[in-house]
């Protein structure tokens, strides 16, 4: 006869002592303090979003050192992973009007996450935040519109033309007569036919400091207009000097720029669009062309004016080498016979 119940009693038994094990090791593991540092992002946020700011309003990284459990350092490496928001208000954050600074170890310390997870925090680096924190108003401006470079026909109408913007207090104190503005790029627009372009609302120049803080609602606006004509300006560091010889000419006499006079500095374009972007993004390379012609006038160094501009059709130059407008800016040539039996006598 086989007897069962001894080995049903060890297989028992043994499934005992292994869950027993288990526990002990989860126990231990669980209050076994040890030390190691986490890195992560903590992001201020104001305490009431409708009725306050605080900037900075992104992320900050911080790296944090901590004592506690394996378990409880993991916890709190994972929230500050995932991002860690704190509210301007709570412990250790003053929400008084103006700049603020706060010591990020008591912060993080008594942030209610990080405390449940059973983690000391021993250390974070950096060791403070400093930030600027205070009251938000509302109020409803007018939309101004702007078409750089473009010449219309009639009015602009814009949609809509009232809209609510919320700032810092302190700005508004600070701007005086606000508005807000609705700028459109006209430089592919065909000319002579109505348009109507939505475009994004931007603050002032005169609150970009406070451009982050600001909210527009609503935040774009559509401009209709007739447009007549759309320009652009460039302005270039230099353009190449090319010098042109009829063949004969080329045979006879050899010509080279002097040094520094392989080019026109400072030059300043006018025209379409289109075309000044073509300039700008390499497509289209303008030169300034002095043309000799048949045979130079003078033999030697000497200054030549230049004779035209290759440009696209519709562009021109304003100034050049810091000439007055309309002015031709000169180019010192080096002309001399080249040598042989057709070679010019050097006076």
């Amino acid at each position: 006869m086989i007897r069962r119940a001894p080995v049903r009693s060890e297989l028992l038994n043994m499934v005992a002592a292994a869950i027993i094990a288990l526990l002990v090791w989860a126990y231990a593991n669980a209050r076994t303090r040890e030390s190691g540092s986490v890195s992560g992002t903590v992001r201020l946020a104001p305490s009431d979003p409708r009725e306050r700011f605080v900037d900075p309003a992104g992320a900050v990284p911080v790296t944090v050192e901590l004592r506690g459990s394996r378990r409880s350092i993991e916890a709190v490496e994972n929230i500050l992973r995932g991002g860690l928001t704190l509210a301007v208000g709570g412990p250790g954050l003053p929400n008084e009007d103006g700049a603020n600074a706060a010591a990020l170890r008591d912060v993080l310390g008594a942030d209610p996450a990080i405390a449940a997870s059973g983690a000391e925090v021993v250390r974070v680096r950096p060791e403070s935040v400093r930030y600027e924190t205070g009251g938000l108003v509302t109020e409803q401006v007018p939309v101004a519109s702007s078409l750089p470079n473009a010449a219309v026909r009639g009015a602009i109408t814009v949609e809509p033309s009232v809209v609510a913007i919320t700032l810092p207090a302190a700005a508004r104190q600070a701007a005086g007569s606000l508005q807000v503005e609705a700028t459109a790029d006209v430089r592919n627009l065909k000319p002579g036919v109505p348009q109507k372009v939505d475009v994004d609302l931007r603050v002032p120049e005169s609150l970009s400091r406070w451009r982050e803080q600001c909210r527009i609602v609503p935040p774009r606006a559509s401009l209709s207009f007739e447009l007549v004509a759309s320009t652009a300006d460039l302005r270039l560091a230099r353009v190449p000097v090319r010098v042109a010889l009829s063949p004969a000419a080329g045979d006879r006499w050899e010509v080279r720029t002097e040094d520094g006079a392989d080019a026109i500095r400072d030059v300043v374009l006018s025209g379409p669009g289109a075309a000044i972007d073509a300039i700008a993004s390499g497509r289209f390379e303008p030169t300034a062309v002095v043309d000799l012609g048949a045979a130079p006038e003078r033999v030697g160094e000497a200054e030549y004016p230049v004779t035209f501009w290759r440009l696209p059709d519709g562009v021109s130059v304003v100034r050049a080498a810091g000439g007055d407008p309309g002015t031709m800016p000169t180019v010192r040539l080096r002309v001399l016979p080249r040598p042989g039996p057709s070679s010019a006598p050097v006076p």
